[in-house]
Formats: C-alpha cells, sequence, structure tokens
C-alpha cells in the first residue's frame, strides 16, 4: 500500500480500521476536533459515568467506611496486574498509585532527606513544568539550601545539553530527577 497525506486516504483508511468502533465508547461532542492530548486529560469514556454513580453513591454514599471491607486496598495491585499484561511487566511489577506529581513529591522529599549534607537537585530546562514547581516547593520546604540546576539545551531546545548534565552530577548532588522522554521536544534519555 502506498501512503499519501491527502485527505481521501485517511478517510479510505479510517473506513478500514478495526478500531473505529470504540470512538462510540467515549463522549465526543465536537466530531471535527483532533484530539490528541489522552495523556493529560482524555475524552471521558461512557462507561466512566455509571462506575462514578455507583462509587458516589453506593461505595462512598451507602455503604461509607464499610466500603474499605471491599477490598479497596488491594485495588492498586489488582489493578497493576492488569496493567502488567498490557506493558509485558511480570506479575507484581505494576501498582497503580499517585498521581506522577504527588510521586515525585514524596520521592523527592525523601531523596533529600536521605543524604541531608547534600543541596543539589539537578534536572533539565525541558522537564514537564510541574516536575520543575514540584522541584522548586520541596527545596523551598527545606529552608531553600537546595540549589536546583536546570541543564539547558545544547541545539536549542531538542536535545539536554548532556555534557552539562554530567558535569553538574558529583558528591553535592543529592538528587537526578530526569523524565525519559522530555516534554518540550520529545527527546529519549
Amino acid at each position: 500500500m502506498n501512503f499519501d497525506a491527502s485527505d481521501n486516504f485517511a478517510l479510505q483508511l479510517d473506513s478500514h480500521d478495526e478500531l473505529a468502533s470504540f470512538r462510540s465508547q467515549f463522549i465526543v461532542t465536537d466530531p471535527d476536533l483532533i484530539y490528541l492530548d489522552g495523556n493529560s486529560l482524555g475524552r471521558l469514556p461512557r462507561a466512566v459515568i455509571e462506575r462514578m454513580q455507583t462509587a458516589v453513591e453506593d461505595e462512598w454514599g451507602r455503604d461509607l467506611i464499610r466500603g474499605w471491607n471491599q477490598n479497596w486496598w488491594g485495588a492498586p495491585a489488582r489493578v497493576g496486574e492488569k496493567i502488567a499484561l498490557l506493558v509485558g511487566a511480570g506479575p507484581g511489577q505494576v501498582i497503580v498509585s499517585d498521581s506522577t506529581s504527588v510521586n515525585l513529591f514524596k520521592l523527592t522529599m525523601a531523596a533529600l532527606a536521605l543524604r541531608p549534607g547534600r543541596t543539589r537537585i539537578v534536572s533539565d530546562a525541558l522537564n514537564f513544568p510541574s516536575d520543575l514547581y514540584i522541584l522548586q516547593g520541596c527545596a523551598k520546604l527545606l529552608g531553600g539550601r537546595h540549589e536546583i540546576r536546570l541543564i539547558g539545551s545544547a541545539d536549542g531546545g531538542i536535545t539536554p545539553n548532556l555534557t552539562d548534565l554530567e558535569a553538574s552530577i558529583d558528591e553535592n548532588t543529592s538528587l537526578v530527577t530526569l523524565s525519559h522522554v522530555t516534554f518540550k521536544s520529545g527527546y529519549l534519555y
């Protein structure tokens, strides 16, 4: 099959797409909108509306504290096992937990407390903004004695300057936090 960038070719591919029926499982208020921000706040699955209603009215509203007896505590591991199958991980390797931001906060505070004499936090300027805000907030919570060193780009915003990154890590470094894929450019470490 020869690919081209025409609308007609895209429509032809869409007409044979085996996954097209999944679109009906989501709330789509503007069918002409091409929405690609599924990582941040994706389209609402229709099933979530009923599930949320059950969670609020029954599991919280009716069951109250007794809801914990329904093995809520085990949900992170149970859901993690299902996700593990999707991502090729082994049993016990995936768990569903707090948001990325909450986990980064907890990790940062723990890392900085582990080596209180070390005062440098290293990240890169291509990192997701909220990650950098968390680092700043943690440094402030700990009295402002930590230096946050952001590594710039080697080529105008695409690639982190790896030479500067390496040079910034020394015996005074308490934490290095980088995204596996940079937010601003998609660079893969």
